[in-house]
């Protein structure tokens, strides 16, 4: 790839950089498979692959197709128009945020730090594959995945020497070899759930059906979405918030939960579904309409703080201590890492442990012995357990 100067893309719109700001928008976790080279960003919205380069004018673009749409209700729709509906740009954002900024002194505080922040509307077939692939993993590895699954698709366009993929067709995750494809792409345990959710997605009437939960309210489109396989309460936020028009979604992960405890007065006890419920509907009272837009500042401005939640070691260190929270993971890199569940080596001795029944040989670190660690589905270390052995019989 390489960069764009503002004179070589072809077509441009003004908007203030208050209500927009590419950067803040396309690389905080709301879309996975846009790509920066310099000032110049590359994506991919349904059949097209968008240049996009903002300045102090406005925004610079261009767009190549990948494929040719067949479909009627298109031919009259502009380009513009087409950006215009994902950024969400009929939405004025200084209207959204005037009353809070004295309704809500923290996040008045975000507003001008954050300036440009807003919500896309995604198309629901990306945005409900990207959250379904975003359990219990982070933006890069997120955003990797996605373009590899991108990979399986029939269509593409090269640009600069570098090859742009619509997403696949949703008749291929009906194919029996689906899931080993993607496990062997790195989606792990989640591979079985983009496959039952997408095959369950196609017995409901395929993506119209997807679509049509933008006609509906927020309580029914989640409890649709919420049938499916790997979508929770948060996974199910983030499609209406992102994708089905639902401002007032507010999906409640562990910064968000964090934000409410912290600055908001709320209990700080384990986040249950009925917890999950109250927070939302504080925030739903207190930010009106847009309150998912509200989360999207307080989630930007968390994620980004550099909170020691608990370490996590890639390689061996002797100042690994259980107490502190920190484990060392075996083998990260190569394997899929179970949400729940994984076996660590315990840097301090169990004195527990009686000396005359040794246990038996097993490769372990040689300061310590084995243990399991439990670990909720936000990565929350919760406890931790001896390993314990069954006795062996004399024969």
């Amino acid at each position: 790839m390489r960069n764009y100067t503002c004179q070589e893309l072809q077509s441009h719109f003004s908007v203030e950089s208050s209500e927009i700001n590419l950067d803040k928008i396309l690389a905080t976790g709301q879309v996975f498979r846009w790509r920066k080279f310099e000032d110049t960003w590359f994506g991919v919205i349904r059949n097209k692959v968008w240049v996009l380069r903002q300045d102090m004018s406005g925004i610079h673009y261009t767009f190549h197709l990948v494929y040719e749409e067949n479909e009627k209700e298109n031919v009259n729709v502009k380009p513009v128009d087409e950006l215009f509906e994902y950024f969400n740009l009929n939405h004025k954002l200084s209207e959204i945020t005037k009353p809070w900024i004295s309704s809500d002194k923290h996040l008045s505080s975000l507003l001008t730090s954050h300036q440009g922040l807003r919500l896309i509307r995604q198309d629901p077939y990306e945005c409900l594959l990207a959250f379904i692939t975003s359990s219990c993993n982070n933006i890069p590895r997120i955003s990797s995945l996605m373009l590899k699954l991108s990979q399986l698709s029939q269509h593409s366009v090269t640009i600069n020497d570098t090859q742009f993929h619509s997403l696949p067709d949703i008749t291929i995750f009906q194919k029996p070899n689906t899931e080993q494809k993607l496990r062997a792409l790195g989606f792990g345990y989640r591979a079985k759930y983009l496959v039952s959710a997408m095959c369950d997605v196609s017995g409901r009437g395929g993506l119209e059906w997807l679509e049509s939960l933008r006609h509906v309210e927020l309580s029914e489109a989640r409890k649709e979405l919420s049938e499916l396989a790997g979508v929770g309460p948060k996974v199910a936020s983030c499609v209406c918030l992102m994708s089905l028009d639902k401002h007032d979604a507010v999906p409640i992960d562990t910064h968000i939960y964090q934000v409410a405890v912290k600055y908001y007065g709320r209990p700080n006890k384990s986040l249950t579904p009925a917890l999950h419920n109250s927070i939302e509907k504080f925030f739903q009272t207190k930010h009106g309409l847009f309150a998912g837009w509200a989360q999207g500042y307080l989630f930007y401005s968390n994620s980004k703080k550099d909170v020691k939640p608990k370490k996590v070691v890639l390689e061996n260190d002797s100042k690994t201590d259980v107490k502190s929270k920190e484990v060392t993971l075996k083998n990260s890199s190569k394997k899929d890492v179970k949400p729940n569940k994984m076996t660590v080596n315990n840097k301090n001795k169990n004195k527990n442990v009686n000396q005359k029944n040794k246990p038996e040989k097993r490769p372990v670190d040689t300061n310590g012995t084995n243990c399991e660690v439990i670990i909720d589905l936000d990565g929350n270390l919760t406890k931790v357990l001896p390993r314990t052995r069954s006795k062996r019989t004399k024969s």
